[in-house]
Parts: structure tokens; C-alpha cells; sequence
């Protein structure tokens, strides 16, 4: 697993090093297949590559046979690339979000700057005996307290989180078991914390207490989704 990691990382650097406005997505995501197998020696991904530009990126698990990666890059356009090899049949999945042109805009930087923040506390506070709930929650609140910072909500952060509003820029659980399945069994087995039921967490893969050896992904979002925002 740690080998396919780096693997996987090296080849969204490889694939950032090629990224450009006018490339297809899609090239992008050749790019990605051709390192892990021709480099790391890895024939199969852990799931269909994303490889999103611009508004794609608020679709989650855009890249589907049914729209695969055909957008051409656009000049100010963010990628969200979400990828990863499997080796040995272990899986890696890794995000990546940065400018195609090379310079975020100073609303881009904000929220990648969010992201980010809400990224780093989970890294610090998860360990074995914590909740992952709690660990969406936490990832949830410091991601409001940064947009509060910038403007772009307003209100106290906990009542902003009891009301479901962590929920409207981040829809998705915070992150998975990772192992043999890129969303590894496990999540919810007798004995152990039930699905929650509120907006946000109910979306989490697991809500366990977490165990030395446990693998688990940390990927807090924030997305600006129409369908989703005009309710």
C-alpha cells in the first residue's frame, strides 16, 4: 500500500507537469495510466479515473464511461483530479486540486486554502480510539470557520453545522477504508457505530472507532454545486 501511494503520487505530479489549457481531460488521465503501468509497473487502477476541469468538478465521480473525461481544458480552470493505481491488488486514492494555467485566482486560493486547513486538522487529531465521525465533523467545522473568514458565510460555526450547511459544500462523506478495495469492506459491521443519519455524515463509509492499521483516506471537499445550492 505504501508503495502504490507514492506511486500514485508521483504520477499526479507527472500529470500536473503535462497539465495545460487546450489538453482533453482525457489526456490528462492517459498521462496518469501510462506512468503508474510503464513506471511502477501497475496495470490496473483502484477505479475509473476523474479527471474533472472547470464545472466538472462539482460533480462527484465525474469520469464515467457515460461522460469520460472529454472536456478540453480551459485557460483559469481548476482540475480536480481523483486517481489511483492498484498494485498486487492494493489500492491507492488520491485527490489532487490545483489552476490549469499555473496561478489560482485569489477566490481559488481561499478555497483551496479551506480545503486545506480542514485537511491538515484531521491529519493532527486522527488516531486510534477517535471517532471518524467526529473526525468529519471537525473537518466540517474548520472548513466553515475558514469560509467564514472570507466572507462567504455567516453565523456561529456549530449552529451553521447543526442547520446542514457543511452538508451544501461538501455532500460527500470525509473518507474511506482503503486496502484491498479502494473502498474497502468494513465500514459498518455489527457491533460497531450505525450509519448517522444527518446531512453530511450520513454520506460517511464508516463511522468506527479508528484501530492501529487502519487506512483510511481524508479528503474534505468544497464545492459549488447548482443542483444543490438552489434548494
Amino acid at each position: 500500500m505504501r508503495y502504490v501511494a507514492h506511486l500514485s503520487s508521483r504520477a499526479h505530479k507527472a500529470v500536473m507537469n503535462i497539465a495545460k489549457p487546450g489538453l482533453y481531460e482525457y489526456q490528462c488521465e492517459a498521462m496518469f495510466l501510462h506512468y503508474v503501468y510503464h513506471t511502477g509497473g501497475c496495470r490496473h487502477v483502484a477505479y475509473n479515473c476523474i479527471c474533472a476541469s472547470g464545472k466538472n468538478g462539482s460533480t462527484l465521480h465525474y469520469g464515467s464511461s457515460i461522460n469520460p473525461n472529454l472536456k478540453r481544458i480551459r485557460d483559469g480552470d481548476l482540475c480536480v483530479f481523483d486517481m489511483g493505481a492498484q498494485y498486487c491488488g492494493y489500492s491507492a486514492d488520491i485527490t489532487v486540486t490545483f489552476p490549469a494555467n499555473g496561478k489560482f485566482t485569489e477566490d481559488q486560493k481561499k478555497i483551496y486554502n479551506a480545503v486545506l486547513a480542514a485537511n491538515l486538522a484531521v491529519q493532527r487529531a486522527a488516531k486510534p480510539g477517535v471517532f471518524w465521525s467526529d473526525m468529519h465533523i471537525l473537518a466540517n467545522k474548520v472548513m466553515l470557520e475558514e469560509l467564514k473568514k472570507i466572507n462567504l458565510v455567516k453565523g456561529d460555526v456549530d449552529k451553521m453545522f447543526e442547520a446542514g450547511i457543511a452538508a451544501v459544500f461538501q455532500p460527500h462523506g470525509l473518507g474511506h477504508l482503503l486496502g484491498l478495495d479502494v473502498h474497502d469492506v468494513g465500514g459498518y459491521l455489527k457491533g460497531t457505530p450505525e450509519r448517522p443519519k444527518v446531512p453530511g455524515l450520513c454520506a460517511l463509509r464508516t463511522a468506527r472507532v479508528l484501530e492501529a492499521g487502519m487506512a483510511l483516506t481524508i479528503e474534505p471537499g468544497c464545492y459549488f454545486i447548482d443542483a444543490v445550492n438552489i434548494l
